[in-house]
């Protein structure tokens, strides 16, 4: 008998497999390699969806997995995405069984009841968003049922990697060259606390009834020392080697990572909606 735990790890290998031969995963590189931190998002997000009549809403679409692994599942499936930057992604997904929005969250309503939404799923978005996340928050919390959550993640700024990069004399944000003549920065805007990722979401009436950290930098593939420099990734395939010295690093980082939990390079956080 499969419990629902292995259900939806089976389901998430499949539609990984399925995806990596998109267009978006084959001729962009934007692969999607296995992750226990995105299984996790997964079963969080799963807790929340009681049967087929629950509605999942997934901002920011990316690959699209957790959209179409919910909507395998019956559930009424819906993913958002700004039309600037998120146009392929929703391109991508457009020939599932998933309900499409292209919204900018920051300048717009989203064009749903309030109160008709059981879960959303905000993974690594907050991150890249150029103003206050105030409103896109209080727009969650509008369409959100009573009782109903939000699963939040976002790379922890203080991560080991960040602190490394900066002693080596690397910055941890963008170099100016990835998005100088280009008319959107899609990068990072501005990396959170833990102490900040709670509070952008308590302050407009979220209890956040859950927080952890997770991942370790030790799995990060950095094929040369000038990788080191924050830049865009977008259309890169990840190496599957490392830079010799990063190779030696790696155990005392995870070292590091296991008896330091602030180090670790992932946030999540679960707010609900108060009844």
């Amino acid at each position: 008998m499969i419990d629902q735990a292995d259900k939806l790890k089976i389901l998430y290998t499949n539609i990984v497999g399925a995806y990596n031969a998109s267009f978006l995963a084959k001729e962009e590189g934007f692969v999607h390699h296995f992750s226990d931190d995105k299984l996790n998002e997964i079963k969080i997000c799963a807790n929340y969806l009681e049967d087929t009549n629950s509605i999942f809403l997934d901002i920011g679409t990316g690959s699209g997995i957790a959209p179409r692994l919910f909507s395998s599942l019956g559930y009424r499936t819906i993913t958002l995405d700004n039309p600037i930057s998120g146009g392929n992604a929703l391109k991508n997904i457009s020939q599932f069984p998933v309900e499409i929005i292209s919204c900018d969250i920051l300048s717009q309503s989203i064009p749903l009841n309030d109160g008709s939404i059981d879960c959303i799923l905000f993974a690594d978005v907050i991150e890249h968003l150029l103003h206050s996340p105030r409103f896109p928050l209080q727009e969650f919390l509008r369409i959100l049922k009573p009782g109903g959550a939000v699963i939040a993640t976002t790379p922890n700024s203080m991560r080991i990697s960040v602190r490394l990069k900066v002693l080596l004399g690397f910055s941890n944000w963008p170099s100016i060259q990835d998005f100088y003549f280009e008319g959107y920065h899609g990068g990072h805007h501005h990396e959170y606390t833990k102490d900040e990722f709670i509070f952008a979401f308590e302050q407009v009436g979220f209890n956040v009834s859950k927080f952890e950290l997770s991942g370790t930098a030790a799995s990060v593939q950095v094929p040369s020392l000038r990788d080191l420099q924050t830049k865009s990734r977008a259309g890169k395939n990840s190496s599957n080697k490392s830079h010799p010295l990063v190779t030696m690093a790696k155990l005392p980082i995870f070292l590091l990572e296991k008896l330091f939990s602030t180090l670790r390079p992932q946030m999540l956080l679960v707010a609900i909606k108060p009844i």
